[in-house]
């Protein structure tokens, strides 16, 4: 999970945002091992955990979780 937050940090100084693929995602919260929502409350509690916001979709391609920080504003309208 350590490795997973560093690779989040990078994409999000670089970028602000960072998309975690199912790949990724299985090697943390192994889908086997969790219900769906139980696999997202852990995903949430992690990203919580690190002043980060998540979304997580579900799609036909898999899961997916974007990462930002929490405190990141909404742009000037």
């Amino acid at each position: 999970m350590d490795d997973l937050a560093k690779h989040i940090e990078r994409s999000l100084k670089e970028r602000g945002f960072c998309v975690v693929f199912e790949d990724e995602l299985e090697r943390c919260w192994p889908s086997e091992k969790s219900k769906l929502g139980d696999r997202e409350k852990q995903i949430q509690t992690f990203a919580k955990s690190l002043g980060w916001i998540v979304s997580i979709l579900i799609t036909d391609f898999g899961v997916r979780a974007i990462f930002e920080r929490h405190n990141r504003r909404a742009a000037p309208h």
